[in-house]
């Protein structure tokens, strides 16, 4: 087997044989945003036992940038803070791009923002063995409507974490 395509086969086992992820459908495009409707993080595909947390607030990115701007600094430093105090838990970084742009560049963009946020917590003194980052490029969007007061709200990396102390040995 071609050790190239070893991780794209890896990831197909996992989904059939032994899911570790919960997929729910998408909205689709033509679903009217409504205050009922579920929101994008309840609309992801989520690594089991991962659930958000108030206390680690979402980042935003500047159009077309993975580069952490300074005030989404302070809010990632505040969230190094809250895991370095949280030692049991592990972070799923799950970054985001608004609707322009191709799939593949957007979901190539929102891996280079999940890694950005990764790199930056790391600095900090989180463990890379406590994170865990992927990207969902345009899939989960915040806001559906076009202009850039709503693509903003797309260009983000929410977090995601696990209790690792409560997993029985």
């Amino acid at each position: 087997m071609n050790v190239r395509f070893l991780p794209t086969v890896l990831a197909s086992l996992a989904l059939v044989t032994a899911p570790a992820w919960t997929i729910a459908a998408p909205a689709t495009p033509d679903q009217p945003a409504t205050a009922s409707m579920a929101t994008p993080r309840d609309l992801a595909p989520r690594l089991e036992g991962f659930e958000p947390r108030p206390e680690l607030r979402t980042v935003h990115f500047d159009f077309n940038r993975a580069r952490i701007r300074a005030a989404d600094a302070r809010i990632l430093d505040r969230n190094a803070d809250w895991l370095r105090a949280n030692s049991s838990v592990m972070v799923a970084i799950d970054g985001g791009a608004d609707q322009r742009g191709s799939v593949a560049y957007n979901q190539r963009l929102s891996e280079r923002r999940a890694r950005a946020v990764r790199d930056y917590l790391m600095a900090r003194g989180i463990s890379a063995d406590r994170i865990v980052e992927m990207g969902d490029g345009e899939r989960l969007l915040a806001c559906r409507a076009m202009g850039e007061a709503c693509w903003q709200k797309n260009r983000r990396a929410d977090f995601l974490v696990k209790d690792i102390g409560k997993q029985a040995p």
